[in-house]
């Protein structure tokens, strides 16, 4: 060989070498965000009213996700929260089951036996379906005081959202609160004493029911506010953390077919994303992914202006509709979320990728 061409083929060889013993990066902890009822077309209404400023679409990587139900073509929010959470397809209405109505273990389950610490937020009640899909178990999602007893199980270290009622008001007069707090949980009721709470285990009950729509009095940075609450609780766990943030309300402006409120909400979830994102990249371990359960309305944007950051819409139903919905993933493992997946494998990528086991 040409002694001019045996060096460099020596550092190339070991330059293939040395990426082929290259393992990837993989996530100590994981954020998932869940856009309920948010497709593409509601996703663009946000990036157009924002002037292309959101934080998600902007992540490295990006795919879809087929939301089919177990019995149903178009899925709701109980069978698609718990296709993320399990890794299971199942019936329309159920919770974290089978369609037999056998429990399915869910992420927040595996992950807390392996020693990580866990958390959900959301602006609906703590109870309602996609919350719900990763700490509870039950054959009717509308089981809310059924639900809420399932929070005494102690799978969320953190839930942050609406249900006091669920908790307190309950049909057999129970208080359930009086059993978080046994259990070391800070149980709070406003965004002040949240803020203000040292605790490692916090029950953050902050609406009777759900929270406010944002022109109904929400604070628009609530749901921000909250994902830092949580960030900075479940990150002092060494071992890692999982972290579930629903924007409940997209789903519901949706449902109405009202574009402002719809566009809000999603703003409102991006402003959440964006504490994470920061987290995510001081921390460099780890990994956001932005999806959704199902897309609601049947939205098409029909008409806009770039310059004007408005947009205009039609809806196509009162109810969800069988689309697939976007992805959008950064942070170490990202690149498994690129592509058409079925909402069942993104369980199964969070497994391989937090090298837990099922």
């Amino acid at each position: 060989m040409n002694k001019r061409l045996i060096f460099p083929a020596i550092v190339l060889i070991m330059l293939v070498l040395t990426a082929a013993g290259r393992k990837e990066q993989k996530p100590l902890n994981l954020i998932i965000f869940i856009g309920d009822g948010m497709g593409t077309d509601q996703v663009y209404a946000g990036m157009t009213a924002s002037g292309f400023t959101m934080t998600f679409p902007a992540f490295p990587v990006t795919g879809f996700s087929k939301t089919y139900a177990a019995n149903r073509y178009i899925t709701d929010s109980a069978a698609g929260g718990t296709a993320i959470s399990t890794g299971e397809k199942t019936n329309n209405g159920m919770i974290a089951v089978r369609p037999d109505s056998t429990e399915i273990p869910t992420i927040m389950e595996i992950a807390r036996k392996a020693g990580l610490s866990t958390g959900v937020v959301a602006t609906s009640t703590v109870t309602h379906a996609t919350p719900a899909s990763f700490v509870a178990h039950d054959a009717s999602r509308g089981s809310y005081e059924d639900i809420a007893k399932w929070f005494l199980k102690g799978t969320a270290d953190v839930f942050i959202g609406g249900g006091i009622n669920h908790f307190r008001a309950r049909s057999d007069s129970a208080d359930l609160t009086v059993e978080l707090k046994k259990m070391g949980y800070d149980v709070v009721y406003s965004m002040n004493d949240l803020n203000n709470s040292k605790s490692g285990r916090i029950a953050g009950l902050l609406a009777e029911e759900s929270m406010p729509y944002i022109d109904e009095g929400r604070d628009p940075y609530f749901l921000a506010a909250a994902t830092d609450k949580a960030i900075s609780v479940l990150s002092r766990n060494k071992k890692g953390f999982i972290l579930m943030v629903e924007g409940s309300q997209i789903d519901w402006a949706a449902h109405d077919n009202n574009m402002k409120r719809t566009i809000d909400e999603v703003l409102d979830l991006d402003r959440a994303v964006r504490v994470a994102y920061d987290y995510a990249k001081k921390s460099g371990n780890t990994l956001i992914v932005v999806t959704a359960d199902h897309e609601t309305g049947g939205l098409s944007l029909t008409g806009g202006s770039i310059d004007g950051m408005n947009v205009s819409g039609t809806f196509g139903t009162k109810g969800h509709s069988a689309v697939m919905v976007p992805v959008f993933a950064f942070g170490p493992g990202a690149s498994a979320f690129s592509g058409v997946q079925d909402n069942t494998d993104l369980f199964h990528d969070f497994i391989e990728l937090l090298s837990l086991k099922k």
